[in-house]
């Protein structure tokens, strides 16, 4: 991913519209490498969660251009390319997998952001419910070499209507559960790399599995 990740770097040093129209070239060109990159990506996604088998790379790829109405940042250009992938794309709630291509700062995570609050209430349900499950699947071997994110953000007390003497009460405070990991740009621009990603995704696989079953419960209907 050369020209994608030159590009990125370039227009992190000249972050406004007059230079990204005079180089709309490169960002085409970067935005196919990186559509291709993600392509490959999913097909070896595919092989151990079948459930992303009528995933496209367009379907998952997020747009460069920024929202800038609510931001004190007012530059009109992400600096990264970033995809989302899970079987309904990167507008879904579902937990999934994310990569994120930025010169110097690229990093892949997986499980789940920022969910409805619905959703996270039947996370923390099952982890209630069920605490040892949780407990065996962060802890599984493998684990140590993500990092776990969200817990800079957790809830300072206990969600309300959970009892506050559950013993674990540390793992129903988080408000996302994801685990990532960081690459340099030599990792990056190996040729090995995609096969890499998607080992490293294949060990959070039965994160996404847990929360995505946790998420879908319907009671008894």
């Amino acid at each position: 991913m050369k020209n994608a990740v030159g590009f990125l770097a370039d227009l992190a040093n000249n972050n406004n519209r007059d230079w990204f129209q005079a180089h709309k070239g490169r960002y085409q060109e970067a935005l196919e490498e990186f559509r291709s990159f993600t392509e490959a990506l999913l097909k070896g996604l595919v092989s151990f969660d079948p459930s992303l088998g009528n995933l496209q790379a367009r379907d998952s790829i997020f747009r460069i251009y920024k929202d800038v109405r609510f931001s004190k940042d007012k530059s009109p250009y992400k600096t990264h390319f970033g995809c989302w992938m899970t079987k309904s794309g990167r507008k879904s709630s579902d937990a999934g997998y994310y990569f994120q291509l930025q010169p110097g700062q690229s990093f892949m995570g997986a499980g789940v952001y920022m969910p409805p609050s619905d959703r996270l209430k039947l996370i923390r349900q099952e982890i209630l419910y069920q605490p040892q499950s949780w407990l065996d699947l962060i802890h599984a071997p493998g684990m140590e070499a993500y990092e776990r994110g969200g817990q800079e953000d957790r809830l300072k007390k206990g969600p309300a209507g959970f009892p506050p003497d559950f013993p674990h009460m540390e793992e129903i405070k988080y408000k996302h559960y994801i685990y990532s990991r960081s690459y340099t740009n030599t990792e990056v621009l190996s040729e090995t790399f995609v096969k890499r990603l998607v080992k490293d995704f294949q060990g959070l696989h039965p994160l996404v599995e847990y929360l995505n079953q946790a998420m879908s419960y319907t009671g008894n209907e």
